[in-house]
């Protein structure tokens, strides 16, 4: 099972920037600033890979620096002045790069001795003179940016890099993603279907289509060794309550090296599934898929059930960047103590789990047809984002409708499938109303942490609609 934590390290472009003229009349001032460089690419080699091209102090260095990190094929450039730059000094880096781009107005100090201070340590602290100056001209090329802006002993500073940064390389990894569907849609839901071509526009990609034939026959043909060997796994994961016979347990173990198979041998990084068979034994299979789906989420391949490729995509980038992701929809609205109750039937992410999840067979799936293994378990308490990914009220390639709450704990219904409290900021008629004004499915991911941040530099890379509740 994969731990929360994010699955990408961010390619960090990082432009430092000088004026030139000044070192011949301060001797000691570029040192002053290479030495507060040093500080900055240390920490941020925390947050993943730094590169960066050396100080640019003239309008030569700049180009210099321009096709080196082209080259590099960085997720994200931030601008680091050390003191007052001419705006030209990161004109050819920008015009270069296709990344969101972020100003550190930032210093090593939080403040100085005016009172003693000479010409040198005030141009040492001037980098703030110059964060208007690039900021009209990235205006005047069309360029989006943010400015962030603290000192280096200050943890909300470096935390908006760090979340910023991961947020970026989330998006470039995303970028690579092949999304399939196995079978179908639900049969009439409306929010189900997807414009392959939006697909096509995020990733380079159509969606990738397993045929459920090929399923059949690779289930056909799996051999007693894997059965067992799987069958093992799972007798060790979860805890197994006495509804739960053998035969369920080889027959999930068999369905679970099938799905697995599929999933490599196309590469599949998320993916919706549904058939609702003709042949019984074919419904079986897919009834009896829970264990074999939950197993590969917690693998941080995404699955979902009813064909809902959306979710899948929106889970995706909940676990790259360390939340897990868990498949819902919401189950009813408490009024009372102000919180939804939200989960889904059917296949799950054992890594949001709080214990050991429990299996109990369920006779009955409601809404679908089949019977086979049910998943249990409370999930961790805590900071959450619910991410939702539409197609709907949008003309770019798709909207990211998102919001931060808290699971919180307290009584859940006993139904065989993974359901928890969610409490939102806002009161629940002024929540739900303004989220379905947004032109959502109904189905929605959860990951566990507040991934605001990260979500709207995601959006921003990906040139998504972005909308937080």
């Amino acid at each position: 099972m994969s731990k929360l934590e994010a699955k990408v390290t961010p390619r960090i472009g990082l432009l430092p920037t000088g004026h030139k003229i000044y070192w011949e009349q301060y001797p000691s001032l570029r040192e002053k600033g290479l030495k507060m460089y040093d500080k900055l690419v240390e920490k941020l080699g925390t947050f993943g890979t730094v590169i960066s091209p050396g100080l640019v102090d003239t309008y030569e260095s700049a180009l210099a620096a321009s096709e080196k990190l082209a080259e590099s094929k960085v997720d994200i450039l931030l601008i680091f002045p050390f003191g007052y730059t001419t705006g030209m000094m990161i004109v050819p880096t920008v015009k270069a790069l296709d990344v969101p781009i972020r100003i550190l107005n930032a210093h090593e100090d939080s403040s100085y001795d005016y009172k003693t201070a000479d010409t040198e340590a005030y141009l040492h602290h001037e980098g703030a003179c110059c964060v208007p100056e690039y900021s009209g001209t990235l205006v005047s090329l069309g360029r989006k940016f943010q400015v962030i802006t603290g000192h280096f002993g200050e943890p909300r500073f470096w935390e908006e890099v760090r979340r910023t940064v991961l947020g970026a390389a989330a998006a470039a990894a995303y970028i690579k993603c092949r999304f399939a569907v196995i079978g179908n849609t639900y049969t009439n839901m409306c929010d189900m279907p997807a414009d392959e071509h939006r697909v096509l526009k995020a990733t380079g990609q159509l969606i990738c289509r397993p045929e459920v034939e090929e399923v059949e026959e690779v289930y056909k043909a799996v051999t007693e060794k894997e059965i067992q060997g799987m069958y093992q796994e799972f007798r060790e994961f979860y805890e197994v309550d006495d509804t739960v016979t053998d035969a369920h347990m080889y027959e999930s173990a068999k369905i679970a090296v099938a799905f697995d198979k599929i999933i490599k041998k196309y590469k599949i990084d998320a993916f919706g599934f549904y058939w609702w068979g003709v042949k019984p034994y074919m419904t079986e299979l897919r009834a009896q898929s829970a264990l074999a789906v939950s197993r590969l989420a917690a693998m941080d391949i995404p699955g979902v059930t009813e064909g809902d490729i959306k979710t899948a995509m929106a889970m995706k980038i909940l676990n790259l960047l360390g939340g897990g992701g868990m498949f819902l929809e919401f189950f009813s609205s408490d009024f009372d103590e102000n919180f939804i109750m939200v989960g889904h039937d059917g296949p799950s992410n054992v890594s949001v789990a709080s214990g050991k999840p429990v299996l109990q067979n369920l006779t009955v799936h409601h809404g679908k047809t089949g019977e086979g293994l049910g998943i249990d378990f409370n999930m961790k308490e805590g900071p959450c984002t619910l991410l939702n990914l539409t197609q709907f009220g949008t003309d770019k390639t798709y909207k990211l409708i998102y919001t931060v709450g808290e699971v919180i704990g307290g009584d859940i219904l006993n139904i065989g499938n993974p359901n928890c409290r969610v409490r939102v900021k806002r009161p629940i008629p002024e929540f739900f109303n303004a989220w379905c004004c947004e032109g959502p499915g109904h189905h929605t991911a959860l990951g566990l942490g507040d991934f605001s941040k990260e979500i709207e530099v995601f959006a921003e890379k990906m040139e998504f609609d972005c909308v937080c509740i």
